[in-house]
C-alpha cells in the first residue's frame, strides 16, 4: 500500500487531522510548497495576516442578544443587521482561524458555540437603536450579544477540508501512484507540477476565493460547453451529491427552451434550499452562482435569480 492509498482510506473514514498529517508528508516529498502551506495552516490554524479559504469565512452568523426593558424586564432576542452600516457587517459574520482539531471538537460538542460582541459594539448598537437606524422594541436595549455558531456549520468546514484532502490525493494518484513515496516524483517534473498547480488553484484560485456578497458574475468564468470547468466552478456553491444533479441538468438533451427550463428549475431548487449546498454558502448566493455557471456553459446572456 502506498502513502496515497493510505491517505485515501483515511479521508474516507478516518479523522480529518490524521488525513492532513499524512497529506503533509506527501506535499513535503512532492516539494509542493503552496500545498504544504495549506496543510500546515489547517493543522496549526491561520494567523491574522493569512487569507482564509472561503469555506472558513467570513460566514453569516445569527446574533443572539440579552435585552433589557422597562421595569427591569429582561429577555433574549435575535438582532437584525438591517440598518447596520456596511463597515460593521463583521458583527454578523464569523471567520474560523482555529486549528482544524479545535473546530472538529466544537462540532462534536453538545454546547452551542458563540463569539461575544465587544462591549463597545454593544454600546454602538444601542446608539443605532436610539437613532432609529436599526429595528428594535421600543424602550428596550441590548445588554450583551454574541455571534452564534452551529455544530452543523463547524462540521461543514471539517467535511470540506476532508473532501479537499481526498481530491488532492485522488488527482495525483491516478497519474503518479508513487507520488509521496521516498524517491518518488516531485514538482520538478512538468507533469507533476501541472497536477499540483491545478490542485493548489482549487484551494486558492478564483472559484474558491469568492466571498458572499461580491458580484458573482465578476468571479465565475466558464467556457461554453466546458462541463469540467462548469462543475468545478459549481463546487464553490454545491455539495458533491448536488454536483451530480447539476451535471445531468447541463448534459441532458433538448432544445434551448428545454435546457433553460431545466436550469431554472434547478436554480429554483437551490434557492429554496432543497439542494444540498457547500458548507457556509447562503441559498440566494448559491442560486445566483449556479445560474451564472449555467448561463456561461450554454453561452447565454447573464441572468439573475428573481
Amino acid at each position: 500500500m502506498t502513502l496515497l492509498d493510505d491517505v485515501v482510506g483515511q479521508a474516507s473514514e478516518g479523522e480529518a487531522v490524521v488525513v492532513l498529517r499524512k497529506l503533509m508528508i506527501v506535499a513535503h516529498r512532492l516539494q509542493a510548497v503552496p500545498l504544504l502551506a495549506w496543510v500546515k495552516n489547517e493543522l496549526n490554524g491561520y494567523s491574522s495576516g493569512d487569507d482564509l479559504p472561503t469555506y472558513r469565512g467570513p460566514i453569516h452568523a445569527n446574533v443572539e442578544a440579552v435585552i433589557t426593558g422597562p421595569m427591569g424586564n429582561r429577555g433574549t432576542n435575535t438582532l437584525s443587521s438591517h440598518g447596520v452600516p456596511s463597515e460593521f457587517e463583521g458583527l454578523f459574520e464569523v471567520a474560523f482561524r482555529e486549528p482544524l482539531a479545535s473546530l472538529e471538537a466544537l462540532a462534536q460538542s453538545s454546547d452551542s458555540a458563540g463569539i461575544p460582541w465587544d462591549p463597545a459594539m454593544v454600546g454602538l448598537y444601542n446608539q443605532w437603536i436610539e437613532e432609529g437606524k436599526v429595528p428594535f422594541l421600543q424602550y428596550w436595549g441590548v445588554y450583551s450579544a454574541r455571534r452564534m455558531i452551529s455544530q452543523s456549520t463547524l462540521q461543514g468546514v471539517v467535511d470540506i477540508v476532508r473532501t479537499k484532502a481526498l481530491e488532492m490525493t485522488l488527482d495525483p494518484q491516478a497519474e503518479f501512484p508513487d507520488a509521496g513515496e521516498v524517491g518518488g516524483p516531485t514538482i520538478e517534473e512538468p507533469a507533476v507540477e501541472a497536477t499540483v498547480t491545478h490542485i493548489t488553484n482549487n484551494i486558492y484560485g478564483n472559484v474558491n476565493a469568492m466571498a458572499q456578497g461580491q458580484d458573482v458574475r465578476q468571479k465565475v468564468t466558464v467556457k461554453t460547453g466546458d462541463l469540467v470547468g462548469a462543475l468545478t466552478a459549481a463546487k464553490a456553491f454545491l455539495a458533491d451529491d448536488a454536483i451530480a444533479e447539476l451535471s445531468q441538468v447541463l448534459t441532458a438533451a433538448g432544445d434551448a427552451a428545454e435546457k433553460r427550463g431545466r436550469l431554472m428549475r434547478f436554480v429554483g431548487a437551490v434557492k429554496s434550499g432543497t439542494v444540498t449546498l457547500a458548507g457556509g454558502v447562503a441559498s440566494n448566493f448559491a442560486a445566483d452562482g449556479i445560474l451564472e455557471v449555467g448561463n456561461q456553459f450554454f453561452g447565454w446572456a447573464m441572468g439573475s435569480v428573481s
